[in-house]
């Protein structure tokens, strides 16, 4: 009888320790397994192994802790295991995500660990100019993967330090002052190397619905002492950015657009110090009812316009496939291509860079480090319309630009680019209760500069094309389907720069190949955040002219987040 009186009494407690448990203590985060069969061809090459066969299942189990009202702690361990591994072989642990985060007095929001922040397009921000054409089906999918394992969410850079937030409300001529503030480590300090730090923030003044000012400033710099390197260096930007419109029942028109100068000193070599500016406006009109929206702009970046929180791109060109990285009988490096865009996450950055990145010329050679591009100065014209029944979704901006210092020459560059991008939802047209989607995305580039000298003269075109179709057959289970092209035609001079990002040398480029990847295959989404596919890719590359290749590759894919 005791025994049974203990029991009860024991249950009790852990029914009710459970009970407060569950109140303070969330599980979060997502699981993925892949399993992929390649096969890879090249003329003449007797020594790649065609057909590799390999995959992993990681988990990412996160603990959202909320010992009070107003304090969340999130800690997430990754456990992985690649196929092939067993008894523990092939198997890594690693803490993908820890912060604590809250608020002080109702007022002040921190955070301090794992922050994903940006400020303005100018000082702080995640571009993508290197995904010039929207994706559904198949490779929306591979997309999401990506993103997800680069911390991507809404043009944010993951980085590791502290944030904080407040606001002040003001009865009369101010409606409301917000402070934010970061400040984050790039890279640790050691016996040769500078303890290198990057923070900054912004005032933002919301006078009214009519005008929004603010006031941004980031800097990269290094800790002096910090290591027996005593040269210090920083590279700081200021801006100003302004939201005057005009809003009615019918429309909003308005002009907003950012504008400010960059330093970049290192306290040994003052003569390596770089000072510029930018200007970036535009004029927008808005039919809210219609939802159309147009907008004209103008941006004039400094050809010495530094911001490397704005300007670090997502893929780094530098480095090598994960997969067939080397190939013919020569065993000569296979350059990164739009495939591998979509299926190597292990070729994306996931920081910001203090430096002038690698790009490739045909996939983005207008504005390859986003709108902050440095050395480029010119007018743009974008449009975007859905209907009010969400039939067709469009939206088009068209860009010309120029250099405003030429690069080995007085002769400047001219680029065009424009891009098209348009989704008809067949089941709002058709009135069906599943559904049928069309995609298709179009981006055009054009660089020329004229001159009486061979080096001088210029002239590249590229196109991407991206064209897919998603289809319900039945409940949750869908067919996918997706054809995307990149082409590339003409000579460019592609700058060589030491590691300050001066030009000393130019390598010449020429290029005249076609990539075209087909993809196609079936998802069944449990839910919301639970999917399972199958999806098979053809890949045809030529653009190493003496060497081109096929890619096959079958995949099976699932993916959870909770």
């Amino acid at each position: 009888m005791k025994r049974i009186a203990l029991l009860c009494v024991i249950t009790l407690f852990t029914s009710q320790l459970f009970a407060q448990i569950g109140k303070k203590v969330q599980f979060v985060g997502g699981a993925r397994s892949l399993l992929a069969h390649s096969d890879f061809h090249s003329a003449d090459d007797t020594v790649t192994a065609p057909k590799r066969t390999g995959g992993y299942a990681l988990l990412d189990l996160g603990f959202k802790i909320n010992p009070n009202e107003a304090t969340e702690i999130l800690g997430m361990v990754r456990i992985r295991n690649d196929f092939g591994g067993f008894w523990g072989g092939g198997v890594s642990f690693d803490v993908r995500q820890l912060y604590v985060r809250g608020v002080v007095a109702d007022i002040v929001r921190y955070q301090i660990g794992n922050i994903d922040y940006k400020l303005t397009p100018y000082t702080f921000y995640n571009h993508n100019p290197d995904m010039l054409v929207p994706n559904t089906g198949t490779m929306g999918i591979k997309e999401g993967v990506v993103n997800y394992e680069s911390f991507y969410r809404n043009h944010t850079w993951r980085q590791q330090g502290a944030s904080v937030n407040f606001a002040l409300q003001f009865p009369k001529v101010v409606k409301e002052i917000e402070f934010n503030g970061f400040i984050t480590r790039l890279n640790p300090s050691s016996t040769n190397v500078l303890e290198r730090l990057f923070g900054g923030g912004n005032v933002v003044f919301k006078q009214s619905k009519y005008f929004d000012l603010g006031v941004n400033y980031v800097s990269i710099f290094d800790l002096k002492g910090t290591a027996l390197d005593s040269n210090v260096y920083a590279n700081s930007v200021t801006s100003f950015t302004y939201d005057l419109r005009l809003p009615k029942e019918k429309f909003v028109v308005g002009i907003d657009g950012e504008s400010g100068f960059s330093r970049t000193q290192q306290s040994l070599f003052p003569e390596k110090d770089l000072n510029d500016y930018f200007v970036h406006a535009r004029a927008y009109f808005n039919l809210t009812k219609k939802d159309l929206k147009l907008d004209l702009g103008y941006m004039n970046n400094g050809a010495d316009f530094r911001s490397f929180g704005a300007q670090s791109k997502r893929v780094d060109y530098s480095l090598l496939n994960n997969f067939y990285n080397r190939y013919t009988n020569q065993q000569i490096i296979r350059p990164v291509s739009m495939f591998d865009l979509y299926n190597d996450p292990m070729l994306y950055n996931k920081g910001i860079t203090a430096g002038i990145m690698n790009y490739n010329p045909v996939i983005n050679n207008v504005l390859p480090y986003g709108i902050a591009t440095f050395n480029r100065q010119g007018g743009y014209l974008g449009i975007s319309y859905s209907d009010p029944k969400k039939i067709i979704e469009t939206n088009g901006k068209f860009y010309y630009l120029s250099e405003i210092r030429g690069q080995g020459t007085t002769n400047l560059r001219k680029f065009m680019m424009g891009q098209a991008n348009a989704s008809l939802h067949i089941e709002n047209l058709a009135g069906w209760k599943k559904k049928l989607v069309v995609n298709a995305g179009v981006c055009y580039q054009n660089t020329s500069r004229s001159g009486e000298l061979v080096f001088q003269q210029v002239k590249l075109n590229s196109t991407t094309l991206s064209a897919g179709i998603e289809g319900e057959i039945i409940k949750k289970l869908f067919l996918m389907g997706n054809v995307m092209m990149v082409q590339g035609k003409g000579n460019e001079q592609s700058p060589v720069r030491d590691a300050d990002g001066v030009i000393i040398n130019y390598t010449p480029f020429n290029v005249n190949g076609m990539e075209t990847n087909i993809s196609g295959g079936i998802r069944f989404d449990f839910s919301d955040k639970i999917l399972f596919a199958v999806l098979y890719e053809y890949n045809q590359n030529n653009f190493v002219v003496n060497n081109p290749y096929q890619y096959k590759q079958l995949s099976i894919l699932y993916v959870m987040k909770f």
